[in-house]
């Protein structure tokens, strides 16, 4: 080998070396930077109300309920199946408000380096920044079933009144 084609791996290897470098501190910004939103995420809260305003549900950045809330009259103006649907019109939107949040959230890291290849094509093992970003997108929820109104047609607010009458709730009369 001639120290002209000595030279010039020298040189090939010098600036794949510095591609490698430069890919690594990149990755360490992009893992900071995607450990803070985690952090962030972690913290995050999402409310919706129900439709009819009688339920409030409070969801954590992945749209798991932490805390439901029922207004003292949702028991005045409405039947347990009515309110069960309200809770869980109220738990959808809030189901969907966060996986929105989230994708926005992320939505800078999904679109940072498309053009350059991912960590662990230059390097076998490595982590993958696209794989690590992508895991913490939150799947969008599924619509639940929506309960079902009584299959006669026979119910009506005069039998909501009666059925808030005649029931002996918190105990008895």
């Amino acid at each position: 080998m001639s120290t002209h084609d000595i030279d010039g791996m020298r040189a090939r290897n010098e600036a794949l070396r510095d591609q490698v470098d430069s890919l690594m501190r990149s990755y360490t910004e992009q893992r900071d930077k995607l450990a803070e939103v985690h952090r962030q995420q972690a913290a995050e809260r999402v409310s919706a109300w129900s439709g009819d305003n009688l339920v409030e549900v409070v969801t954590n950045a992945a749209g798991i309920p932490i805390e439901v809330r029922v207004e003292p009259e949702a028991f005045k103006r409405s039947t347990p199946a009515k309110l069960a649907q309200s809770m869980l019109e109220a738990s959808q939107i809030c189901a969907r408000l966060a996986a929105e949040r989230s994708q926005q959230t992320l939505a800078p890291f999904l679109n940072t380096g498309s053009d350059l290849p991912d960590l662990s094509d230059l390097v076998p093992g490595a982590p993958s920044i696209r794989g690590l970003v992508e895991s913490m997108i939150p799947k969008p929820p599924e619509q639940a079933p929506q309960p079902q109104a009584p299959s006669d047609g026979s119910h009506d607010d005069e039998e909501e009144d009666d059925y808030f009458r005649n029931q002996r709730y918190l105990g008895g009369r």
